[in-house]
């Protein structure tokens, strides 16, 4: 009864079948090799290695882990024949399994296949565990030593914070639409996600590959090669940092290269490295994209003026005020700071009491008090806070005057500066995949 080989037992059948194969034709050529073969003595030269040129054959062969021999003889005729009527049993048995046993060869070269993918897995999981993984703990390690540079030079240190996340994944999302440009559409998502906040919003960004590198080794490198983005980085100006590690396509230098980093957005990247004579590629890497910002959450300043000029006699100036502030707020603060070289009047109106004031003749203005929202007196020092209605500033806003329209004017110099503070609210951005951060 003939017996059936399973599915199950396939490698084992196959393993012990190649083994006997293999063993008969060892069979096969050890018996022509002693019957055939006459008993001889070989005699191997020694060679003693130096830098003679008569020797030097020998030495290429030894440095490379080969034994050349010069002593060598020909083996028998008929040994040779032997050696060739086994190749052909090997050649005919090949033949007979392809033909009558096919099945047993795609079992073959599937465990073949198998076993390749495995050696290649494990040589790619030992590749990938031996370089740093960038992630939150990387990030947080990596701008624990910025700050330390940060405090070195006096600058305050960066402070993480969320909403800023969100901005981050944004951009990324933008910019590998189009990466041939180095960041990509960063005014567009600045417009339509901050647009309010642009009147006291100092916003920066960082793009960088740091794959491979530890925290540590990445700061140096971007100390010695990258000093722009390094320069960004311990920025005084900026306190708050958010990021989001991305996986996507990016222009790879081939070879060497004497450009180390794009010095700025909006150029093209791969034109840019051709013009210094550098060949790229592009391939998906590793992408850490940062944002820097002035603020985060809390109370914002907004400059609205600073005054330094002169004021002639019987003259006034006067500055329009009008904000659509992002704010939860019912009022916000105006603060004015300003000095005069000789007393002048300060006034706060509404378009309606402006338009009244300048309707004035100039005797009736030497004695004009109100109506106003704010009558701060004549003075040559003014430090005043007032409370601005933030619906009255969005929608027709305010007139700061200074007046010098009076009895015994003369010729002024002011100087001072006007400023807005508020708490603005958190940015609502909501980033692809992610949850909205919101607050107050």
């Amino acid at each position: 009864m003939q017996n059936e080989i399973t599915n199950t037992n396939y490698s084992n059948y196959i393993e012990k079948l190649i083994s006997n194969i293999f063993l008969n034709i060892k069979i096969i050529e050890l018996l022509f090799y002693i019957f055939y073969k006459r008993p001889r003595i070989i005699k191997v030269r020694k060679h003693i290695y130096s830098s003679n040129y008569g020797d030097w054959d020998n030495y290429k062969y030894k440095k490379y882990g080969y034994w050349h021999n010069k002593e060598s003889k020909d083996r028998p005729r008929r040994f040779r024949i032997g050696k060739i009527i086994a190749h052909i049993i090997i050649i005919l048995l090949i033949i007979l399994i392809v033909i009558y046993y096919p099945s047993y060869i795609k079992q073959i070269l599937k465990i073949l296949q198998t076993s390749i993918k495995t050696i290649s897995t494990t040589v790619q999981s030992i590749i990938t565990s031996t370089q740093p993984t960038i992630n939150s703990t990387w990030v947080f390690q990596f701008f624990s030593i910025v700050n330390q540079y940060r405090q070195s030079n006096g600058a305050p240190p960066l402070q993480y914070c969320p909403w800023l996340d969100n901005f981050a994944h944004i951009r990324f999302e933008t910019m590998i639409q189009n990466p041939a440009i180095s960041h990509y559409g960063f005014d567009q998502d600045f417009n339509r996600y901050l647009s309010q906040y642009q009147s006291f919003l100092s916003a920066g960004e960082e793009v960088l590959h740091p794959n491979g590198y530890t925290p540590k080794d990445y700061v140096k490198i971007l100390q010695s090669e990258a000093l722009l983005h390094w320069e960004e980085l311990i920025n005084s100006n900026y306190m708050y940092y958010g990021y989001y590690i991305g996986y996507g396509p990016d222009y790879v230098i081939i070879g060497s290269c004497p450009v180390t980093e794009i010095p700025g957005p909006n150029i093209n990247v791969p034109q840019y490295f051709k013009s210094y004579g550098c060949s790229v590629e592009i391939k998906n890497s590793t992408w850490l994209v940062i944002e820097l910002s002035n603020w985060c959450n809390g109370p914002a300043t907004i400059t609205v003026s600073t005054i330094n000029e002169a004021l002639s006699p019987q003259y006034y100036i006067y500055l329009p005020i009008q904000y659509n502030l992002p704010t939860n707020s019912k009022y916000v603060e105006l603060v004015v700071n300003i000095t005069s070289t000789s007393p002048v009047k300060l006034f706060l109106f509404t378009p309606n009491q402006f338009n009244y004031f300048k309707s004035l003749y100039q005797q009736e203005a030497w004695s004009f008090t109100g109506p106003s929202y704010y009558y701060g007196g004549e003075s040559t020092t003014f430090n005043a806070e007032i409370m601005l209605n933030t619906a009255q500033l969005a929608n027709s806003g305010y007139y700061l005057v200074i007046s010098n329209v009076l009895p015994n004017a003369r010729y002024t110099y002011i100087v001072g500066n006007i400023t807005i503070v508020y708490t603005p609210t958190t940015p609502n951005i909501t980033a692809y995949n992610t949850l909205s951060v919101t607050g107050a």
